[in-house]
């Protein structure tokens, strides 16, 4: 049988306290305390919240602070571990299906907080981290999810045709968050909170039907009218996107011990990639000088972000830039230009100075040479009239 009880605690006599036959007396919040003098010279008395004690399926006796002052429902929360061992007893649910249950209650904030501690000491980067914990609560938000519980499939596909028939967001935008409530889904799966992952099942967009946002290449002219306008910093910044295929957030996180000053190369860490995984890369001898001089100048150490830019504060820049170099963000065809459009303008201008695919493929770290054909070249026109000139003529 288990038992509710109030602990007795022991403390250093409290400044200012009387004592008088073995009882000392003294203020505390505004209330009168008494308690006994110990043989130490410490004051015992007992507290006023209550505490249960009893013994699990295994034998094992178990204190629990009940956490309140009211001896009845201390004795409702004793009732309660016990109805949950008699039930383990019986054999009607296991221990371990009791404790996935009570974590399914855990809310939300509370288990993505433990999720970000495993990600910081798995070694993702605080960016990643940062987008990761932000996408799942935002997904949740959008849904009504407060509890682990109702992480459901069908939760998640009703928020995702939702999103198709309203097309207030992108199918890579959904992806995006889709990826993130997935990975955050199998965290709770991998510490035993569900018994299998409850988001497997639900399958990524097809990003190459969306038809909400076309981004096309600059041209060569565009190119120098938007170098032209930018400040030295940014200027550099768009000669590196414009000259490895780097993406923004990538190059965000550059520090100067990732370039090999000698042999004119770039090594990308795991961890800062999309795919997560690393390569190295060729760089122009004059991008490594430039890169160089900006190291030295600014005086960068080997494990500093050189440029110290997020993603946003670049995006409104770039815009700003655009407008300053009288280049149209979306033409009359629909098709726009962002930050992102400086990789497919690095696949283009090396599609256009007759770079096998394959080998364009490997610059831009792509999966397949389909990917690279079809969303970063842009092919004019023009440049397929040039190609059938090179035919012999018949």
């Amino acid at each position: 049988m288990g038992s509710v009880f109030q602990q007795y605690k022991s403390i250093p006599i409290p400044e200012g306290a009387a004592i008088k036959n073995g009882i000392v007396t003294w203020s505390a919040a505004g209330k009168t305390r008494k308690g006994k003098l110990t043989k130490n010279g410490k004051v015992s008395f007992q507290v006023e919240t209550w505490s249960v004690l009893y013994t699990d399926e295994k034998g094992k006796t178990h204190r629990i602070a009940a956490k309140t002052k009211n001896r009845s429902v201390a004795e409702k929360i004793l009732a309660n571990y016990e109805a949950e061992v008699d039930r383990i007893r019986a054999g009607i649910v296991t221990r371990e299906e009791l404790t996935r249950a009570q974590d399914k209650h855990v809310s939300v904030d509370e288990a993505l907080e433990r999720f970000r501690t495993k990600m910081i000491a798995s070694g993702v980067t605080k960016d990643h981290v940062s987008k990761t914990i932000g996408h799942v609560k935002a997904l949740v938000g959008w849904c009504g999810i407060y509890s682990l519980a109702k992480i459901r499939r069908e939760t998640i596909e009703c928020w995702i045709a939702s999103e198709i028939q309203s097309k207030k967001r992108s199918p890579r935008t959904i992806n995006s968050h889709l990826v993130s409530i997935k990975s955050f889904a199998q965290y709770l799966f991998d510490i035993e909170v569900f018994p299998s992952s409850p988001l497997k099942s639900v399958k990524k967009l097809n990003e190459a039907v969306d038809e909400r946002k076309k981004r096309r290449a600059l041209t060569t002219d565009e190119v120098e009218r938007l170098l032209a306008v930018a400040d030295d910093r940014r200027r550099l910044i768009y000669r590196l996107l414009l000259g490895t295929g780097l993406r923004s957030t990538e190059l965000s996180l550059l520090t100067p011990s990732q370039i090999d000053f000698e042999r004119n190369r770039l090594t990308i860490e795991a961890a800062k990639t999309k795919n997560k995984k690393a390569d190295v890369l060729p760089m122009r001898p004059d991008l490594v000088q430039s890169l160089k001089e900006w190291i030295d100048a600014h005086e960068i150490k080997p494990q500093e972000r050189i440029f110290q830019f997020n993603c946003n504060s670049l995006r409104h820049s770039f815009y700003r830039d655009l407008k300053k170099a009288g280049i149209e963000r979306i033409g009359a065809d629909g098709r726009s230009i962002d930050v992102h459009s400086l990789r497919k303008t690095f696949g283009t201008m090396l599609a256009n100075a007759g770079v096998p695919l394959t080998t364009t493929q490997r610059l831009m770290r792509h999966s397949t040479p389909l990917l690279t054909a079809k969303l970063y070249i842009d092919v004019e026109g023009v440049d397929m009239m040039q190609a059938l000139e090179k035919l012999p003529g018949f």
